[in-house]
């Protein structure tokens, strides 16, 4: 893993290269509002380095890592290692590669910028589909959890979105807005309708 340089976010020691997502504003912002019980299975998908993964083991939860760009499955792995943790890590496209699974949590920083741009690896880290909405909406409808955290972007489609989390009975638990420049980020706690966070 010799290609992959390490660095630091909040305290936490990363594996990344050219071809994963550097931890940002986005993540640290999602990263503010999960929270993880003892022994809960927890699924994040889009892994990048590994970071919300890495905290969501700390605070005691199995772990599985997805990501489908190649290098970020290898980061993961990396950071994994140098923090000492055990997590499941996956090279896949969402949750095509696992059948039938019920999690307790679904964790999700998703590509949402209005593009689409696949010829490059680290394009998958932002582009988020015509609307920019299109591959939450797609985790959204397939996630199988009583307990979701996301972001999204002022420039996704945010009618869609919600429109998702409303179809899928979830509740918006709880909601961190913060404003980068003319963008304005969004982090969502969902529940599941009738389960307690």
């Amino acid at each position: 893993m010799s290609s992959y340089r390490t660095i630091e976010f909040n305290g936490i020691k990363l594996c990344i290269n050219d071809e994963v997502y550097e931890p940002a504003e986005d993540t640290e912002l999602l990263l503010s509002i999960v929270k993880i019980k003892k022994g809960e299975k927890v699924v994040e998908i889009g892994s990048g380095s590994g970071i919300l993964s890495i905290i969501s083991a700390k605070m005691g939860g199995k772990v599985y890592s997805i990501d489908i760009n190649p290098f970020a499955s290898l980061a993961t792995l990396c950071s994994s290692k140098l923090n000492n943790l055990d997590i499941d890590v996956i090279n896949c496209d969402m949750l095509t590669c696992l059948r039938n699974i019920t999690f307790d949590v679904g964790i999700f920083n998703p590509p949402y910028l209005p593009f689409e741009e696949y010829d490059d690896w680290i394009k998958y880290s932002w582009s988020g589909g015509k609307s920019g909405s299109e591959v939450l909406v797609n985790f959204i409808n397939t996630i199988s959890a009583r307990r979701l955290y996301i972001l999204y972007s002022s420039l996704s489609n945010e009618d869609e979105i919600l429109e998702a989390i409303r179809k899928r009975r979830m509740i918006i638990n709880r909601k961190i807005e913060k404003t980068f420049g003319f963008e304005r980020l969004i982090a969502l706690e969902l529940n599941a309708e009738g389960s307690i966070s």
